[in-house]
């Protein structure tokens, strides 16, 4: 795949892929400029990415050293060690950042948990409605609530299954950008901006701030979360049958209503009814900062449990490189399954 912009083009490799493992995945990246070698980037199920400093003479050596790293550490491990530098830096690169010391790359600004700043979110914001070139692409409050339905529902959603729908792109994980410099910096306020939601319901109590707009009226001014609750409910519609169980729950239903008049175009028989007016659009926005902490509680023991089975089968003994492959085919693990292009 080849994006093109007026300073630069984005070479893309077709070997690039998503290696699933032990209830893990991973995504590879390999990309270069015309000019370059390969670069080999890879993200985990968190928004982490693990950037080679070394340049790759053909994409095939990349994809073969990425494939070689996860397999010797075991993807768990990798991923775990990834998250663990990651957080081991950031104490360090957040002082370096404020102190104008150090200029950051993607890789630094995505390990940054922290929220953005005010200036930062302006940035975005303005980058959404003027540096896309689609008049699909998501607007900062669309974003948000998009954002949080991924934090806090019941599955991990991969960068790469939600990315494109931010951009209205058909399949593109990023917009054509002016330079590679400018593409790695959005990528890091959007990844850094979706890790902060996250990080927030980790907190005790939990911090929540949906970001949504206020609107000026003759009668006042009011809160207005509709763009916001749009981006939640397209967040829910990436799997919307695994939040089943919380649509069939009485409180599940009852925590989902105030976001569901507001951003579903069909919710209810009184949906017109109940949100006709300013004041009755802020009175449902003033709700959802509990619903959604009751939703992230809600869906919490099950993606517990899935850790804790992720966990079981990474301490499962692995199968050997050259040992029969478990699937039955009577090759060779590496020759069959363990093989790039059998990766599953």
């Amino acid at each position: 795949m080849l994006h093109m912009t007026d300073d630069i083009e984005i070479i893309h490799s077709p070997l690039a892929q998503t290696y699933s493992a032990g209830g893990h995945s991973v995504d590879i990246q390999i990309y270069r400029t015309p000019d370059t070698h390969w670069l080999l980037d890879v993200v985990d199920e968190h928004g982490t990415s693990t950037v080679w400093d070394e340049l790759f003479e053909t994409d095939k050596l990349a994809l073969e050293e990425a494939i070689k790293a996860i397999e010797t550490e075991g993807i768990g491990s990798f991923i775990s060690k990834a998250h663990n530098e990651a957080q081991a830096a950031e104490p360090a690169l957040l002082k370096a950042l404020a102190q104008e010391k150090i200029q950051a790359t993607a890789q630094q600004v995505q390990d940054t948990m922290g929220p953005l700043s005010d200036e930062e979110l302006e940035e975005l914001d303005q980058f959404l409605l003027y540096g896309v070139d689609n008049d699909e692409a998501m607007t900062l409050d669309i974003l948000d609530g998009y954002l949080h339905a991924i934090a806090i529902g019941p599955q991990t959603i991969l960068p790469r299954q939600w990315l494109p729908q931010v951009w209205g792109e058909d399949g593109a994980m990023m917009p054509p950008m002016d330079s590679m410099a400018q593409l790695n910096h959005i990528m890091g306020l959007v990844m850094r901006h979706h890790n902060s939601i996250i990080h927030g319901f980790e907190h005790k109590p939990a911090f929540v701030a949906p970001y949504w707009n206020t609107y000026e009226y003759a009668i006042g001014e009011f809160e207005d979360a509709e763009s916001w609750a749009h981006g939640f409910t397209a967040g829910v519609a990436l799997n919307r049958a695994a939040w089943k169980p919380l649509f069939d729950s009485p409180l599940g239903q009852q925590w989902y209503r105030p976001i569901g008049l507001l951003g579903e175009e069909s919710f209810s028989a009184d949906q017109d009814e109940l949100t006709q007016t300013p004041a009755q659009r802020e009175q449902l926005a003033q709700q959802i900062e509990d619903s959604l902490v009751n939703i992230h509680a809600f869906w919490l023991p099950l993606r517990e449990a899935i850790h804790e089975r992720q966990t079981s089968q990474r301490l499962r003994t692995k199968v050997g490189r050259n040992e029969s492959c478990p699937c039955g085919s009577g090759k060779k693990f590496k020759k069959c399954c363990g093989s790039a292009s059998e990766l599953h």
